[in-house]
């Protein structure tokens, strides 16, 4: 479970014109780890900023957190953190878009090395939606991932989102580089066909000290089917297939969803998984059965 609490947050934007957008934030208060007792007070500070200009959009955001831990035992530690996002966005032509962002985290326990972490997310894509041609969208993509997460127990990696701890699987450490195509043809005003193939080249190790890395690659085949019913209604049945050659594993199953439109780029859809893994393939945890909210945006 993740630890929850009440905090406090102010923030300021400023726009000083059409292409720049600035703002800061600070934030405090107080966690408790439902497991473990153990509370948490937080200070973070924030600053972000924003351009864009024609084809490019670009924007930035860099945090510095402290939390400050009450362990059960009486025992305390602190932990300091520094996070860095980065987004592009590139319009190549009125057909062809280009995609990017850059994640970093640095953290640092006062319990020593064996309770810090790093993170690192780099991404490159291409989004082909032709403007002769709207039927088709196309979206090719390349990951490097690096994660080493933290060694405290039941904590939440401030970047991923992930509970780490000592029995959970994304207590290892991963170098992954993660190639994906997703392809949907509209083949009627109201029924869409689609697929998705990702290949995951990755090592894990759990020793931080002495890593020894061992292979841990992956494919993902998924093939999907969504029928636009109403203007802003969609249903989405999809068919899925992970193969993991070196732990000699394969999982299958189905996700079902329905989705409303918001606006033109925007639409939001609750769903459930038959599958317990994630089209993540930097997801680890095979904890993804059930019932599902998310939103998606369109290029």
């Amino acid at each position: 479970d993740v630890p929850t609490g009440l905090t406090h947050a102010f923030g300021v934007d400023y726009v000083p014109d059409e292409h720049w957008n600035f703002g800061g934030s600070i934030e405090a208060g107080k966690l408790e780890d439902k497991n473990t007792g153990a509370e948490t007070e937080r200070q973070a500070i924030g600053l972000n900023a924003g351009y864009n200009f024609g084809a490019v959009v670009y924007s930035v955001a860099l945090e510095y957190r402290i939390d400050d831990t009450q362990n059960s035992d009486a025992t305390s530690s602190e932990r300091k953190t520094w996070l860095m996002k980065n987004n592009l966005k590139y319009q190549v032509d009125s057909d062809w878009r280009f995609l990017a962002k850059a994640n970093f985290s640095e953290s640092e326990s006062s319990q020593g090395d064996l309770f810090s972490g790093n993170f690192t997310e780099i991404v490159m894509g291409y989004g082909y939606r032709p403007i002769d041609n709207d039927r088709l969208n196309a979206l090719f993509k390349y990951t490097y991932f690096y994660n080493v997460p933290f060694g405290d127990l039941s904590t939440t990696d401030p970047l991923t989102g992930q509970v780490v701890g000592a029995s959970s699987p994304v207590d290892f450490i991963q170098k992954s580089h993660i190639l994906s195509l997703d392809v949907i043809y509209d083949l009627t005003r109201r029924w869409s066909l689609g697929g998705k193939y990702a290949y995951r080249l990755g090592q894990l190790a759990q020793d931080r000290l002495n890593p020894d890395f061992f292979d841990s690659r992956a494919s993902l085949y998924v093939l999907r089917a969504d029928w636009h019913f109403t203007h802003r209604w969609d249903a989405l049945i999809e068919a899925r297939l992970l193969d993991l050659p070196d732990a000699q594993d394969q999982r299958s199953g189905a996700l079902l969803g329905l989705y409303r439109h918001i606006g033109n780029n925007i639409k939001v859809g609750v769903g459930y998984n038959f599958t317990d893994f994630s089209d993540d393939l930097t997801d680890l945890d095979y904890d993804s059965q059930g019932v599902f909210i998310n939103f998606v945006g369109k290029i």
